[in-house]
Formats: C-alpha cells, sequence, structure tokens
C-alpha cells in the first residue's frame, strides 16, 4: 500500500523510468540505423571495389557522387575518389559527353530510365571502346528524383567482332576496297544527292587487260599483290568524295559524285588509263598492264545503281573492241551488244557438255613447190542457233570462265587423232599445229598432257608442233624457259605466233628454244602499199636465216603477197589465198586433191582454194 502523499512522487519516478525506457529504446533504435547505414557503406563499398564493370552514382547536376574501382580504370583513373564532382566533359570526348547529358536530363524530365543502350567512346590515342549502358534515376523516400545511377558492361569484342563481320560482307577481301553491295549503297546516296543538288553522278568500270595472262605467267599470288597496287593506283587519282570498289575479278568500279560537266568524267579516266599504263614493281618483276574504261552517267544512262553498272559494263566491253588503254562513254546502242554478250556466256557454258566444239583446218603451203607441209588446228563452236562461231569470239570467255585448259586438252588430243587418221588413209605425214593457251602453259601441266596424249594416239611427236602466241602470254622467266626445255626433250617443235607484235621479239629469239616464228598478218596485210611492212617482213626473215629458226608468213591473200613473200625466199605460207580454214571432210578432199596433182600445184592454189572453200561450211575468218 503506497504511503500517502507519495502518488505524485510515484507517478513522477514512473514517468522518469518510461522515460528512460523511451530514451535507451530511441539509442538502441540510432544504433541500429547507423549500424545498418555503416553496413550498407561497407557492402556498396566492396560492391564498387570488386563489381567487374562500370557503374556510377551522379547528382541532379550529371556530376560524379561515386565510381567504381573498374569505371576508374576504364577512365584511366588511380583512384575511384577523382572523379568526384567531375562530369562526362572531364572524362570522355565531348561527343559522348554531350550525348550523355542530353539523356540523363531526358530521364529526369521524364522519370522513364535508359536500358542497354551501345555507347561509343573514342579514346586521345585514338582506340575505340564500346560499352552497353543502363541509367535509371535515383529518387528519395518521397519519390522525389534526387540523382542518377548507372552500369555500363564493356562490349568492344563484340563490337569489333561484329564490325569485321559487317566490313567483310561489304568490302573485298583482297584490297579492302568496298565491294559491289557497299558499291551500290553509295551510288543511291549520291543519286539522292544529285537529284536534290540537280547534278550527276558518274559511274566508271575499269577492267585489266589480259590479267589473266599475269596469273598465268607469274602465278596468283603476284596476280593479287597487282590488284591491290592497281586499287592503290586508283585511290591515288580519284577524290576523297569518290569510291573506288572492287565488284570482282580484275575488275574495278568507280563512282563520281556531284558531276557538272562531261568533261571532268573524261579527265579522271584519262587520268585512270595513264596511271595503269605506268609499269609496276611487284614480287621483283616489272609488269606493265593497261585497262579499258566504261563510263555511264545519271540520269541519261539509268537512274538506278544497277542500271549505271549494266550501262558502264555494256562501255567497256565497247572500249575493249577499240583497243587497250580506252575509254568510251555509254550509248543506248550498246545495250543489245550486252546481252548478246550475256547470252553467249550462258551458252558456252554448256556448250562443252553438249560437244558443240569442232576443229577445222588450215594448210601451210610450201613456197617453192606448193605442196601442202602442214595443218594448222583451228578451234570453232558450233552454235545451235547461230552457226560457228569464231573462236575470237569466245575463247576469251573460255579463260575468263577456267574452261581453257580441259578444252585445249580436247583439242590437242583430236587434232593429234585427225593426222594419225589421215596417214592410215596414206596421206603423206605432215606436220600438226595446235594453238597453246597462256592457261594450258602455265596451269594446264603442259609437258604432261602433251606426252600423254602422244602415247594415246600414236602420233610421231616429230609431227606435233605447238604454237605459242608472243603478244598474249610469254615472259622470259626461268620457269618458260624450262617448260619449252621438257617439251623439246618429248620431240615436239615449237613455234612463236604472231611474231612482231610484242615489245620483246627479238630478245625471245634469244632466250627460247624456237623452231619456227609466224610473221604477223599485219606485216603481210600492208605488203603492197607499205614500204615499212617489206622492210620489216624482210629483216625478220633476214634473222631467221642467220639463226636457223624458219619462218612463216600468215594471212597471204593476194597473188601479189605470195610473189613478194616467195621472191624473199619465205620458206611457207599461209592464208586465204591457199585455203580457209576447212571442216575435218573438207581438209581430207584437200589433201586428197594435193596427192593426185602431182604436177605444178603451186600455180594451182587460185582454182585450189576456190574448191575447197566452196566445199567448207566455216564461212569465217581464220584466226592465223
Amino acid at each position: 500500500m503506497r504511503p500517502e502523499g507519495a502518488s505524485s512522487y510515484w507517478h513522477f519516478f514512473a514517468g522518469l523510468a518510461v522515460a528512460g525506457s523511451f530514451v535507451l529504446g530511441l539509442e538502441i533504435i540510432e544504433r541500429s540505423i547507423d549500424r545498418q547505414q555503416r553496413l550498407d557503406r561497407y557492402l556498396l563499398d566492396a560492391f564498387l571495389e570488386h563489381i567487374p564493370a562500370n557503374v556510377f552514382f551522379k547528382d541532379l547536376d550529371s556530376r560524379f557522387v561515386r565510381i567504381s574501382s573498374a569505371m576508374a580504370k576504364y577512365c584511366g583513373l588511380k583512384d575511384p575518389a577523382q572523379a568526384v564532382g567531375k562530369t562526362d566533359a572531364d572524362l570522355f570526348s565531348r561527343e559522348h559527353a554531350e550525348q550523355a547529358l542530353a539523356d540523363e536530363r531526358e530521364m529526369i524530365r521524364t522519370g522513364r530510365p535508359i536500358i542497354g543502350k551501345e555507347e561509343r567512346e573514342t579514346w586521345p590515342d585514338s582506340h575505340e571502346t564500346w560499352v552497353l549502358t543502363t541509367k535509371v534515376p535515383l529518387r528519395d523516400r518521397d519519390g522525389r528524383t534526387r540523382g542518377t545511377m548507372g552500369i555500363s558492361r564493356d562490349i568492344t569484342d563484340r563490337k569489333q567482332a561484329e564490325l569485321r563481320v559487317r566490313h567483310a560482307a561489304l568490302h573485298d577481301t583482297l584490297t579492302g576496297l568496298p565491294n559491289r553491295m557497299l558499291l551500290e549503297d553509295r551510288l543511291n546516296q549520291a543519286i539522292a544527292s544529285a537529284r536534290r543538288d540537280r547534278n550527276s553522278v558518274a559511274v566508271l568500270v575499269v577492267d585489266l587487260n589480259q590479267f589473266s595472262c599475269v596469273n598465268n605467267m607469274r602465278g596468283y599470288y603476284v596476280g593479287d599483290r597487282l590488284l591491290e597496287a592497281v586499287s592503290a593506283r586508283l585511290k591515288g587519282v580519284v577524290r576523297e568524295s569518290d569510291t573506288v570498289a572492287r565488284p570482282g575479278g580484275d575488275e574495278f568500279a568507280i563512282a563520281l559524285p556531284g558531276i557538272s560537266e562531261r568533261g571532268e568524267v573524261d579527265l579522271v579516266a584519262r587520268k585512270i588509263l595513264r596511271a595503269i599504263a605506268e609499269p609496276f614493281q611487284v614480287e621483283g618483276h616489272e609488269i606493265r598492264i593497261t585497262s579499258s574504261i566504261g563510263i555511264a552517267q545519271f540520269p541519261s544512262d539509268g537512274e538506278s545503281p544497277e542500271k549505271l553498272l549494266q550501262a558502264a559494263d555494256a562501255a567497256t566491253i565497247e572500249s575493249k573492241k577499240r583497243g587497250r588503254g580506252e575509254h568510251t562513254f555509254f550509248s543506248p546502242a550498246m545495250t543489245e551488244a550486252s546481252r548478246r554478250r550475256q547470252r553467249l556466256e550462258t551458252d558456252l557454258a554448256q556448250a562443252w557438255t553438249r560437244d558443240e566444239f569442232v576443229l577445222h583446218y588450215q594448210p601451210f603451203i610450201e613456197s617453192d613447190s606448193g605442196r601442202i607441209t602442214g595443218m594448222e588446228a583451228l578451234l570453232r563452236w558450233k552454235h545451235p542457233d547461230q552457226g560457228l562461231i569464231s573462236p575470237n569470239q569466245f575463247i576469251p570467255h573460255l579463260e575468263e570462265m577456267g574452261m581453257m585448259v580441259e578444252v585445249g586438252r580436247w583439242v590437242l588430243k583430236a587434232a593429234c587423232r585427225q593426222s594419225v587418221g589421215w596417214q592410215c588413209q596414206g596421206f603423206p605425214a605432215i606436220r600438226m599445229a595446235v594453238n597453246v593457251s597462256s592457261q594450258q602453259f602455265y596451269q594446264g601441266n603442259i609437258v604432261d598432257t602433251v606426252e600423254a596424249v602422244i602415247h594415246e594416239t600414236g602420233l610421231d611427236p616429230k609431227l606435233l608442233e605447238l604454237e605459242l602466241t608472243e603478244s598474249r602470254m610469254l615472259d622470259k622467266s626461268d620457269a618458260t624457259i624450262s617448260i619449252m626445255r621438257r617439251l623439246k626433250k618429248i620431240g615436239v617443235s615449237l613455234a612463236l605466233d604472231d611474231f612482231g607484235t610484242g615489245w620483246s621479239s627479238l630478245s625471245y629469239l634469244k632466250s627460247f628454244p624456237l623452231d619456227r616464228i609466224k610473221i604477223d598478218q599485219s606485216f603481210v596485210r600492208d605488203l603492197a602499199s607499205e614500204p615499212t611492212a617489206r622492210a620489216m617482213v624482210k629483216s625478220i626473215l633476214g634473222l631467221g636465216q642467220s639463226i636457223s629458226v624458219a619462218c612463216i608468213a600468215e594471212g597471204v591473200e593476194t597473188t601479189q603477197q605470195r610473189d613478194f613473200l616467195r621472191s624473199q625466199k619465205c620458206p611457207e605460207m599461209q592464208g586465204f589465198y591457199f585455203s580457209r580454214p576447212l571442216a575435218a571432210v573438207d581438209a581430207t578432199a584437200l589433201l586428197r586433191a594435193a596427192m593426185l596433182d602431182a604436177k605444178g600445184v603451186s600455180g594451182k592454189w587460185g582454182a585450189r582454194a576456190a574448191a575447197a572453200s566452196a566445199l567448207s561450211t566455216s564461212g569465217l575468218q581464220p584466226a592465223v
């Protein structure tokens, strides 16, 4: 029982006890909160120290409050504390900083986070890095935005891999130039600008003449290095705003945007022709090569990249017809010619499997006696719709399609079989001449092929003559001379066709084990009218006699040409005056007629040629 008067004291002490408990409770709560805050700070510090990602906190002014150790290392800082109070402008490029500030202001305004944004940074040493960044607004308990938190992951390796894949998809792997896909994309952009600015776009297709000969003679490695050298020269000729591309093979394409006059394009084309005509030094070899250029312009020749490239291709074909080192602007008449060429290539791809190739034969005539001393086998294509097609029209395509080795092997075998067949019919043994392409000579294992054909057909190797074309294939490398010497060991003879058309004819005679040279028909054609041609033929005949190399004049068509060559002691002749190229059955008839005519045949070739030509169904110009 409480003593009387103690009630107020009791309440006081009771209240004091309650108050003390409350204060003690507050202390306990404060200590708990402080421990939690210390724990939170510890955990945050540990998190920022060890997380392998760029983590950052910013205030409302986009100044850094905290960053992770990984981010400090990414930014080139020794201590994360060095970032406190700084902005992106202090750590990154201006472009990056401006974009980051704009993003964060928009996020704070709208409250919407930024999820998975790819960001690129170019550092002072010019190397680039990529990160994938997510940013969220930081809010207090009342929901008010107090700053920004972000986390980014380095994706540089992935982006570089993507860029490599994209680059490979849009660029030529050898030269690094844009490929056709990227070229067409840039042409689309140039055409759009030209429509807006009311000017023109030009497309130039640059084709390297006889590039396959470089591959054949020097090998594909040297050919690839030459393509790289050509691409460098082309880039050195044009403007930075122009696009030099390599659609494929030995063909380049150049897009010239913002053209106001045709004369500008003409000037660029001439510069390109001159640049490519300069000798190239490649892997210790001096290589000379020419080019042909076709040109098309927007909008007159086409309003899409596809149409412009087709028109430029058609113009390139016309340039090649005109000769080496030419450039030609497109005209509508070329379109049909381009279509014919495409149809021809399609048909040619099927000709081999359909057995549409045939051989015709043109005789060699001894000047003094007029007797037939040999036959040259000439390839023809018996097209099912167009009839016989001259080799000048399809052999370049066979070479481009990589079919010449296989077709050439067939020609060699068929010609040797025909020669043996004629002997079996009782005709005198005469030599059989077969043309050998550069692909056959350098890539077709020609020595083994000749040995195999001779063994299979039974032809005496002394009756086989291989004609090598001076203007298209030969060089004076050790490999060339070695192949020739191996062929000579087999017993076949070697002839140099088109003699006089190449720039190193005389050096060939000194280096090569040749048995015969064929005086090019361009000299024979002008014998009646050009003193220079007569002097050249005299010189070649004299040179042949002095070094014991036989000569034959090709392209003889008139009595005047025959008489001049006979007066100069030219041993053999070949040409329309004596006979056109004949199908096998007609060539057989010609040989039979020559056997029956044992007397005075040299004076009767005019009549015999007319009779033999009437038998022949060729109706073609000879490939002599």
